[in-house]
């Protein structure tokens, strides 16, 4: 990269950075106190669906009773949302997936209008009703369900709240086949009861807190797909010109992973299992297999092309797992990517140039793509600073960004064939 893209660039990161960090520090306040109550406590709770469940005068007293205790200590592992709560697979329901429905008979105060701010965190989706009316919710229900990211939801209770009491009833729907832990299931946060204009209020400093949760994932995109077009700009001048476009086919790759998690957070344009589909079948195994391409062509040696043919290979390998939902094969893809990146290293280090900056940027690199099997080995993968989730794989790209500017080196243009340091240039193909 010249002198001067590279300047820019990293100009760009730094005031990036900068507002990444002052979005954080806004959306990780603690949320303002006023005329809000949080309907935690005692609810009912059945497993299944039936529409009769949403009417007022339906008898829930045989439905299982449990207890959501929210504390405002506890928090998600993912954005850092307040008032945690385990799922109803903790709660006596292990197996099930699909519909479960809680009710509860809530007291208004005597005067004013009313808000609710429905549950910030559900797996995976809800809709809420008030005396037997439907009051909105998130996600679509019915035959053909699709569930979208838990976000902030506001609605005004119904001129019927007068009466100071209702009925409260929660239809959540959990999307099956996911892949889910002994914590999930249903409502993982308790929707909020607040006065009128607070109700406003609370609703706004939610949404801070939900777009600072996944801001990085909008910034480092960013970055990637810009990062992407000046490697391939800059692909024929550069010394490794296979680098720099597999380095453009990963970053891409590894962009749109990051940003389909902002966009199933944020809007309906993606639902959480299309999310996960496109990530398994299609991005995922792209990006491990334009990042291993890329160092492949970064590392000299006869062996490259043994090497491009294995990493292929492993790359079909966890696209058929992950179409067939065989997570043991994915495993052994997984396994034969880390091999390869351990192989390309020793390569680097017997006989590639800029020897420190390759390693250490695919050693960054490495640290993101891996970051299941680190978690795995105890390492800590996740921080949160200013009270809102970062993960090590995001650090690590951040990180990655500056280091792969950096490798966009031009090429050699002395007689000699060497670069301006005297070292023998990389051949390329």
């Amino acid at each position: 990269m010249s002198q001067r893209l590279r300047f820019w660039f990293c100009s760009l990161g730094v005031v990036m950075l900068l507002l990444v960090v002052a979005m954080l520090a806004v959306g990780g306040r603690p949320d303002p106190v006023g005329p809000a109550k949080v309907l935690d406590g005692s609810w009912r709770f059945h497993p299944g669906d039936d529409p009769r469940w949403a009417d007022a005068r339906t008898d829930d007293s045989s439905w299982d009773r449990i207890d959501l205790v929210s504390l405002p200590s506890n928090h998600d592992f993912d954005v850092g949302l307040p008032g945690y709560l385990a799922g109803w697979h903790a709660r006596g329901h292990p197996d099930l997936e699909g519909y479960g429905w809680y009710r509860r008979h809530v007291t208004l105060p005597a005067h004013g209008d009313w808000t609710l701010l429905g549950p910030t965190m559900v797996d995976d989706g809800y809709e809420m009703f008030w005396n037997g009316k439907p009051i909105g919710g998130i996600g679509r229900r019915g035959d053909h369900p699709k569930v979208v990211g838990a976000r902030p939801y506001l609605v005004r209770l119904p001129p019927s709240a007068v009466e100071h009491s209702g009925v409260l009833a929660i239809r959540a729907f959990m999307q099956p086949g996911l892949g889910r832990d002994d914590q999930s299931g249903g409502l993982r946060s308790a929707p909020t009861l607040a006065a009128g204009a607070f109700g406003d209020t609370l609703y706004r400093a939610q949404w801070r807190r939900t777009i600072a949760g996944y801001i990085v994932e909008l910034a480092l995109p960013i970055m990637m797909f810009l990062l992407a077009g000046i490697a391939l700009v800059m692909a024929r001048s550069t010394a490794r010109p296979g680098f720099a476009r597999w380095l453009a086919v990963a970053l891409v790759a590894t962009a749109c992973l990051r940003l389909g998690n902002a966009a199933a957070a944020w809007t309906d344009l993606i639902g959480i299992s299309t999310l996960d589909r496109q990530n398994a079948i299609l991005l995922s195994p792209l990006a491990m297999l334009a990042w291993t391409a890329a160092w492949n062509d970064w590392a000299e040696g006869r062996d490259r092309r043994v090497v491009l043919l294995i990493a292929i290979a492993a790359w079909a390998l966890r696209v058929v797992a992950a179409v067939t939902h065989a997570d043991a094969l994915v495993s052994v893809g997984r396994a034969v990517f880390a091999v390869l990146f351990v192989v390309i290293a020793l390569r680097i280090i017997v006989r590639g140039e800029r020897r420190l900056l390759a390693l250490a940027t695919m050693a960054v690199i490495a640290t993101a793509l891996f970051i299941n099997e680190l978690s795995r080995l105890g390492i800590p993968t996740i921080w949160f600073p200013f009270n809102i989730g970062v993960t090590l794989t995001q650090y690590a790209y951040a990180l990655a960004l500056p280091l792969l500017s950096l490798a966009l080196a031009p090429a050699s243009n002395d007689a000699g064939g060497r670069d301006m340091r005297g070292v023998k240039g990389i051949a390329t193909e």
